[in-house]
């Protein structure tokens, strides 16, 4: 399970960055052994062994190739990457959908289940039915490339606090709640905002508990970014080999983040007060978390406006591969890495680059490639053919 991520010291956070980083030649290994489909997206029935380090699956597009990484990758955030529905993913004329893993963490093993109805979700661990979804969380450390992850870069403030959101489910239960608590007392809020006749006391009894929720998330995510901020850099020089300076920065509601939680709520108190009537005038809260962004530059230049598509798709690249190295510190875990079809999007230097990096800082890699792509990437373990949602072995 994560390692509890302290929002209330900065010292100690400071300390358990320190332990983490000196910890991390030192994390054992995650890896998927086998991986059981039920009428998920357009399988009907899949059985895999997957016990080897690096896998990759092979085939021309629309084959179910990335149905697989969707699938693992669901049952380690319990949310699909591709901001689908969960109705989405059932096999048509299908009721549920099942997802089973069973994975290994240094030597020991667990089977995790879950299964979509029109009930909602259940997981499981080892056949036993967990009580909150919350609990399958930390269970299967995964990271993931698409080529959907230029939309990150480029794409919406929501895109980046959903990478942040994500990542940060995998580490802290902490944060897990914050964020539920954020949500629930934002809706009040705004409701209050909405109410007619206007009470400014209604509005200001759920000031003081969204305030506390934000203080953490915020923390939380300023933590995060420092962290990131320090290995994202390094990484993309080395892949591509260039001078430039990536720089990582967070966005927040209020002037001053680095603070630790407690010492941000009056802050945030003041944030809404202050915005009361413009708040409601526009129905909902304007100001908070929930608008957030990280910042990401290049040479002190925004990288979504000035950089090259080259240049931005090398960046996440680098992001992705800090997140790897951000979930190996904080969970002691080298985490599963699933890489979409990443052969299209990158040049042929970086490509023979990216995946010795990733071998160094994961415990498996799951590939995706189309069968022309095999060599220049350098696929080193299993390889497995897809066509027309059948898996088969080719080597």
């Amino acid at each position: 399970m994560p390692y509890p991520y302290k929002t209330t010291d900065n010292y100690y956070q400071r300390v358990f960055a320190y332990f983490a980083t000196v910890s991390l030649c030192y994390t054992r290994r995650m890896r998927v052994v086998k991986l059981e489909l039920d009428h998920f997206r357009l399988y009907e029935r899949l059985r895999l062994e997957l016990d080897t380090d690096e896998v990759c699956f092979s085939g021309i597009n629309a084959t179910g190739k990335t149905s697989l990484l969707e699938a693992i990758y669901y049952l380690g955030t319990v949310r699909s990457f591709r901001f689908a529905e969960d109705r989405d993913l059932l096999r048509h004329g299908a009721n549920l959908f099942a997802i089973r893993a069973e994975i290994e963490r240094a030597d020991e093993r667990q089977m995790l289940a879950l299964t979509y109805s029109r009930g909602g979700k259940q997981v499981a661990v080892d056949g036993e039915r967990c009580t909150r979804l919350s609990e399958l969380l930390g269970r299967l450390v995964v990271c993931l490339f698409t080529v959907e992850d230029l939309d990150t870069i480029r794409g919406s403030a929501a895109r980046r606090r959903r990478f942040m959101d994500l990542l940060l489910a995998q580490v802290s239960p902490v944060y897990t709640k914050a964020m539920g608590e954020m949500t629930s007392t934002l809706r009040q809020r705004n409701a209050a905002l909405r109410a007619e006749p206007f009470d400014p006391v209604a509005v200001a009894v759920w000031e003081a508990p969204l305030a506390r929720a934000c203080a953490a998330v915020t923390a939380l995510r300023r933590s995060t970014v420092d962290e990131l901020s320090h290995l994202a850099p390094q990484l993309f020089a080395e892949l591509s080999g260039s001078q430039h300076h990536l720089a990582l920065d967070y966005e927040g509601a209020i002037e001053e983040t680095r603070l630790p939680a407690e010492q941000l709520e009056e802050p945030f108190v003041q944030l809404f007060r202050k915005n009361r009537e413009r708040d409601r005038r526009r129905g909902y809260t304007t100001k908070g978390p929930q608008r957030d962004d990280l910042a990401l530059t290049l040479d002190g230049s925004d990288l979504r406006r000035y950089a090259s598509r080259g240049q931005q798709r090398l960046a996440m690249v680098a992001l992705r591969l800090a997140e790897a190295d951000f979930l190996g510190r904080h969970t002691g875990t080298k985490p599963v890495f699933l890489l979409d079809d990443v052969a299209s999007e990158l040049d042929d230097t970086a490509s023979s680059r990216l995946l010795p990096a990733l071998r160094e800082r994961v415990g498996q890699l799951i590939v995706t490639a189309l069968p022309d792509d095999l060599d220049r990437l350098g696929i080193q373990g299993r390889i497995m053919q897809v066509e027309d949602f059948q898996v088969t072995p080719t080597t």
